[in-house]
């Protein structure tokens, strides 16, 4: 991923929600108390829309770096609409990033519980195309983590079961230092002391990454790649942690940890998943 227009990205993203926390406003309406604020600023997914944008940015530059034309990238650069249905195993969804490289080609499903419903993209061009999923956690992250893990595995489980070869990426945005909820009820901006429970993360997002061999049924849950963007916007800049050795340096991980971060940073994240998809395809 391009660091820099990252780092800008989250700098809006920061100033938007601490923006909303103090004025207690969003949308130009007035709310009870920041937290209100803040969360319905969340909710409205305008702080996530930052971050896809860097991964379309990203990935057009790295595309036509390794000699790919003729894809198109879904929503274009620039729009938030329309998002691309996908059709998977259980059901279909609207997925965040979608890059095709075919033209859809409409096909009725006749298998599994979607049988029956068309298929407007076609497992065809489904499989050749290059599909990412861009998701938060900004708040609660103890409460919501299994909830939130469950959610992802599904995601990969449900894409793999109807098209093996399709390559998929997963980008994840995870403070590490929570907002002070009390502080937010009173417009005010303070961090908890404790940090995220980042070694957490990083094992699970490596136990669910790098995807080599499509006809492993065991590994159908895992992602042929995945970028963890780990922040902390108690500082200013904002900083992103593209290292592990960074992560030890700061206390937010033990200096025993030896979990390979480097693998699922966002440095490198496109050039990953072009990787996957030329050794997919044989191109």
């Amino acid at each position: 991923m391009n660091i820099n227009i990252l780092t800008n990205a989250l700098e809006q993203i920061k100033n938007k929600l601490e923006t909303a926390i103090t004025t207690a406003t969003f949308n130009n309406q007035k709310k009870a108390n920041g937290l209100e604020a803040k969360t319905s600023l969340i909710r409205s997914e305008q702080l996530i829309q930052e971050i896809h944008e860097v991964v379309k940015i990203s990935l057009n530059s790295a595309l036509k770096k390794a000699g790919f034309n003729g894809f198109s990238i879904h929503p274009e650069i620039g729009k938030t609409s329309p998002e691309k249905l996908v059709w998977g195993f259980l059901k279909k969804k609207k997925q965040d990033v979608v890059v095709l490289f075919n033209e859809p080609n409409p096909e009725k499903i006749t298998e599994g519980p979607l049988i029956g419903q068309i298929d407007e993209l076609g497992k065809k061009t489904t499989e050749k195309a290059i599909v990412i999923g861009v998701r938060s956690q900004l708040s609660s992250i103890d409460k919501n983590f299994d909830t939130l893990m469950e959610r992802t595995f599904a995601e990969s489980m449900n894409l793999h079961l109807r098209h093996p070869k399709l390559v998929l990426g997963e980008v994840y945005l995870l403070i590490v230092r929570e907002y002070d909820e009390q502080a937010m009820k009173k417009n005010q901006i303070k961090f908890k002391d404790k940090y995220t429970d980042v070694e957490k993360f990083i094992t699970i997002f490596n136990g669910m990454s790098h995807r080599e061999n499509f006809k492993n049924l065991n590994e159908l849950y895992k992602y042929e790649s995945t970028a963890l963007l780990l922040v902390d916007f108690s500082q200013t800049p904002v900083k992103l942690y593209t290292s592990l050795e960074e992560l030890k340096k700061d206390g937010i991980v033990s200096k025993q940890f030896n979990q390979n971060f480097n693998s699922i940073s966002p440095i490198g994240f496109s050039e990953r998943l072009i990787k996957s998809y030329k050794k997919r395809h044989g191109i």
